[in-house]
């Protein structure tokens, strides 16, 4: 399912791409929504100064038609008042249908108004094709001689709106206004994309590398929860890693332990079809059941330690005694003495501790083995106390226990001391193995220091 998600992912728009894009829409859309705004508003201001103009001058031009003023009346420098039809230049057109009160720009004879205007609006304007000028009206009565009279206020549009240069200008300066935004908006992008977006896209390709055993990384300018992130990973593929380790270290830790018990039913089972004789058959029972016991010790002990790895059980702390340790000493002394080894107990305290029963047998036997295995004569003295258990022997000495790891390491043989440092290490075990003069070796388990529970 992620190989389909990744493969969907590659043959798309990447995420940056997408990001980039969706930016650059909203910086047009925003440049152009501020381009027409800025236009709007200046030709909005400059209609309303004009406007306010022509009212303010109405007052006056009536003032003065009723004193006696002719038409047409010039107020100021660019307004014109009119009464009569008869004295509006034809260039202005037909005024008389707009109604009275009204206020504004006339674009032309047909539409007025500012939306108008900003529609039909041409930066370079032929005056050719356009004969009727562009003009601001204030449209009103009053009284002249008893009679009311229609009140024409005129501002031609070209003397007090801005020039096609002046236009220009405004424009240029908006785009640059604009390209400036869309800069800024990209150098946002830029950094939003190696905060946000190349952290993942990173993370993305790193998952998909063919590496036996890659390290996730994000680049350092990247928001402090994708560096909390890569960790998890880097965590989540250790745990991983090493679930996978102790799953294989079972396997081994299985085989091992359980191949010399099953050697020693197959052989006894082979023997009892050579011999029918009553005492030979007891023999091979009593090592077919010896076999099947230490058989259900070690099943024990790796079920033990598998409910530990997955935190199914905890082991409340108990203390060691000495019939233990001789039962996990009795069916070594059989191998021992055939090698002319003594095997000697040396219990001066009972130490507490948490391993089980199953798991201590597994641990001391092993280590024991060891010894006998590197040894020819003399023997072996295992010692117990209070904050250890020693197992000292006068055989071949530390370089042979070391070959003997080195070898199980390889062959899946003689696994014993790779046992004892796993299961050390999961009860905060220390496992020494030490030389001795002026031969031997000693293999010394120090524990922590524990209480009963009352």
């Amino acid at each position: 399912m992620l190989n389909g998600l990744f493969n969907r992912a590659s043959s798309a728009v990447s995420l940056p791409q997408k990001l980039l894009f969706y930016f650059s829409a909203i910086a047009v859309m925003i440049g152009l929504t501020i381009y027409i705004f800025m236009l709007s508003l200046m030709q909005w201001i400059e209609d309303e100064v004009n406007q306010h103009e022509l009212e303010a001058s109405a007052p006056f031009a009536i003032s003065l038609f009723q004193q006696g003023a002719k038409q047409p009346l010039q107020i100021g420098l660019h307004v014109q008042a009119f009464y009569s039809h008869d004295y509006i230049p034809e260039a202005y057109g037909d005024l008389s249908q707009f109604p009275s009160g009204f206020s504004g720009e006339v674009v032309d004879r047909n539409k007025t108004g500012l939306m108008h205007e900003i529609f039909s609006f041409k930066l370079f304007e032929d005056d050719d094709l356009n004969p009727q000028k562009e003009l601001f009206l204030y449209r009103s009565e009053f009284k002249l001689d008893g009679e009311i009279q229609p009140l024409y206020l005129i501002m031609p549009a070209d003397n007090v709106e801005l020039s096609d240069e002046e236009w220009q200008s405004i424009n240029v300066f908006v785009l640059t206004f604009i390209c400036v935004l869309f800069l800024l908006f990209g150098f946002a992008i830029h950094k939003l994309s190696q905060r946000l977006v190349e952290p993942v896209d990173q993370l993305v390709k790193q998952l998909k590398s063919p590496a036996e055993h890659p390290q996730f990384a994000v680049p350092k300018q990247s928001a402090a929860e994708f560096s909390q992130l890569s960790q998890s990973l880097n965590d989540y593929r250790q745990q991983n890693e090493m679930m996978i380790k102790q799953e294989q270290a079972f396997a081994r830790y299985a085989s091992h332990e359980l191949r010399t018990p099953i050697t020693v039913i197959s052989g006894a089972a082979k023997l009892q079809e050579q011999n029918d004789a009553p005492e030979f058959q007891a023999r091979q029972r009593d090592r077919i059941q010896r076999a099947a016991h230490e058989m259900q010790h070690t099943v024990d002990a790796l079920l033990s330690i598998v409910k530990q790895e997955k935190g199914t059980v905890s082991h409340e702390a108990r203390t060691l005694e000495l019939a233990e340790i001789e039962q996990i000493v009795q069916p070594l002394s059989l191998l021992a003495q055939s090698k002319k080894i003594e095997l000697i107990v040396d219990f001066k305290d009972s130490p507490v501790i948490k391993p089980t029963p199953a798991v201590l047998r597994m641990l001391l036997s092993n280590i024991i083995s060891n010894a006998i295995n590197a040894s020819d004569s003399g023997q072996i003295m295992v010692v117990i106390d209070s904050q250890h258990i020693s197992i000292n022997d006068n055989g071949h000495g530390l370089n042979a226990s070391n070959n003997q790891q080195h070898n199980a390491q390889h062959n899946s043989h003689g696994l014993g001391l790779l046992i004892v440092d796993s299961l050390c290490q999961r009860y905060q075990w220390q496992f020494n193995l030490i030389e001795t003069q002026p031969q031997g070796c000693q293999a010394k388990l120090t524990f922590p220091q524990l209480e009963l529970k009352s």
